[in-house]
């Protein structure tokens, strides 16, 4: 008589192989999944919107927004936070250790298919991360406006060398269009 107690080998590999296969499955799904919402997570920032906010509001106030489109309209793109407007007084937040932003205000008007043009960048001292995003918008965003207020806000851990940048963009509206 046989005992036909337990698995055989070839029942044993046939489950192994299908498990794999599912957990396999699984793997790739989550991974996908996990990518985009990191991606959404750091191209819709919030608090990067609010503070990009806050320096056009700044800009208007002082009446240098008009000086600044102008100004822009002639070199495509213009460094906000690094140029001569010295009129940006931002409380820092208080769980970083360090804040760094690149404010950038361009001009799009020359792209008749209010696409962004990312290759107006080119050239600029920016992150390949701020081109990655730029990238994103040209691909993702339709425009009304000739002038993007565009910005990356990184937090720099020193100790680590690790940016966490979250990104943002505004369309400013010179009263033309």
């Amino acid at each position: 008589m046989k005992n036909e107690n337990g698995f055989m080998m070839a029942e044993l590999v046939v489950v192994s192989a299908i498990v794999l296969g599912v957990l396999a499955t699984i793997y790739v799904s989550y991974n996908k999944i996990y990518s985009v919402y990191n991606t959404r997570i750091n191209y819709y920032d919030n608090t990067t919107l609010y503070r990009l906010a806050y320096y056009r509001d700044i800009l208007i106030e002082n009446d240098l927004l008009n000086d600044l489109l102008t100004t822009t309209k002639n070199n495509t793109v213009t460094d906000i936070y690094s140029s001569n407007y010295k009129v940006f007084n931002l409380p820092p937040l208080e769980y970083s250790d360090k804040i760094e932003d690149t404010v950038l205000l361009v001009y799009n008007g020359k792209n008749t298919g209010k696409k962004f043009d990312f290759n107006v960048l080119n050239g600029h001292n920016i992150h390949q991360t701020f081109m990655d995003y730029a990238k994103f918008l040209s691909n993702s965003v339709s425009l009304n406006s000739n002038y993007v207020l565009i910005m990356e806000r990184c937090n720099v851990k020193e100790k680590l060398n690790i940016d966490d940048c979250k990104y943002a963009y505004l369309e400013v509206y010179d009263g033309h269009e």
